[in-house]
This record gives C-alpha cells, sequence and structure tokens, in this order.
C-alpha cells in the first residue's frame, strides 16, 4: 500500500461496496486519504481491483485485502460490543436524540474498556486512548 498522508486524523478510508462510487472516492481523495472500498463486480470489469464476493472472501491486491479484512474486523468487533451497552434497542425518535445515546453508549463502552485494562485514569480523557 502506498504511504499517504494523515489529514484530520486519518490517513485510510475503508468502507463496504455499497459506497463504492466516484463522488465518494473522490470526497476521501479530496481529504488526502486513500480509500479501500471495494468494487462490485460489475464494475471495472477485466481489472484487478478489490472486490467482496457473496461468502466475504476477498480479492485484489495484498495489501488492499489486509488493509480491508483488518478495518472490517475492528469495525464488527465495535459494534457487536455497543450491543451490550444499549444499543441492540433503540427506541428513540429523532436525529438529535439517536445521536446523543449513540454517544453515550460509546462513551460507556471507552469507560469499561479502561476499568478491564486495570486503567481507571484514562477514563478522564479520550485522547489517552491512543496509547
Amino acid at each position: 500500500m502506498r504511504a499517504s498522508r494523515v489529514v484530520d486524523g486519518f490517513g485510510v478510508v475503508v468502507a463496504d461496496s455499497q459506497y463504492s462510487s466516484k463522488r465518494v472516492r473522490d470526497c476521501v481523495m479530496g481529504d488526502g486519504a486513500e480509500s479501500v472500498i471495494p468494487y462490485p463486480s460489475n464494475h471495472r470489469r477485466g481489472e484487478s481491483v478489490l472486490r467482496v464476493d457473496r461468502f466475504f472472501r476477498t480479492s485484489g491486491s495484498a495489501s488492499e485485502r489486509r488493509v480491508y479484512e483488518v478495518g472490517r474486523a475492528s469495525v464488527e468487533r465495535v459494534n457487536s460490543r455497543l450491543e451490550f451497552v444499549g444499543l441492540e434497542c433503540l427506541k428513540l425518535r429523532g436525529l438529535r436524540r439517536v445521536r446523543v445515546h449513540v454517544l453515550l453508549c460509546i462513551i460507556v463502552m471507552l469507560v469499561v474498556a479502561a476499568v478491564r485494562l486495570g486503567r481507571p485514569l484514562k477514563v478522564r480523557s479520550l485522547a489517552s486512548f491512543w496509547w
């Protein structure tokens, strides 16, 4: 994978194939990041690009496959843990209320992680989680 400069805290954007559009890729590149987004099977036929089949097997360059698989596993792990802290059954209406609820669930997840790691002082600052 080519080295990408980091802008606003991110250098690589990983997304599923439903976000595979020229507009999304241009937006990511405009921010100076690299996009690792698989192409659908009906786009760019005959080219060696990142693809994911219906059994979630990846094909393409080894570096893109690795980034996509690690990113996907990380996101799925966070999503499954958020279910345990209150996101399994969302009964709120309104984008503002849902946003506040999701942020509170993320904060609870980070607090639990800090306590389980035996570092309760890390709860005081979210920046301290980037150890």
